[in-house]
């Protein structure tokens, strides 16, 4: 550190902003997890997205990439809106999984 160091009293509201700060529990378990917080429901229904079985989005992938193919060739505004029916929930669970997927905590070893 370069410069002098903080004063008596510098250090002293510092501690007391510390203490607080760890007296905040929820503040705490945020921090720890390091988790972002979505408002709402919204948070909720990732995780739940993000739980579902790795072989769940197998079928309405494969349903969407059918339906694609379908629209593409018959040019039609029903088989364009059944895609997009089929697709867009697919792609949410596909990103949910993605994003939300893997370990929740990082375990930080203390001391040797």
């Amino acid at each position: 550190m370069d410069g002098q160091g903080l004063s008596s009293r510098e250090r002293r509201v510092l501690a007391e902003i510390e203490a607080g700060l760890r007296a905040d529990r929820r503040l705490e378990q945020r921090l720890r997890t390091m988790r972002f917080v979505l408002p709402g429901g919204a948070g909720r229904a990732l995780d739940a997205a993000a739980r579902v079985p790795g072989s769940v989005p197998v079928l309405p992938a494969a349903l969407s990439l059918g339906l694609l193919l379908v629209g593409t060739t018959v040019h039609t505004a029903l088989a364009v809106a059944l895609y997009s029916v089929v697709w867009l929930p697919t792609a949410v669970l596909l990103l949910a999984r993605g994003t939300r997927a893997g370990p929740r905590r990082i375990r930080v070893r203390r001391g040797r």
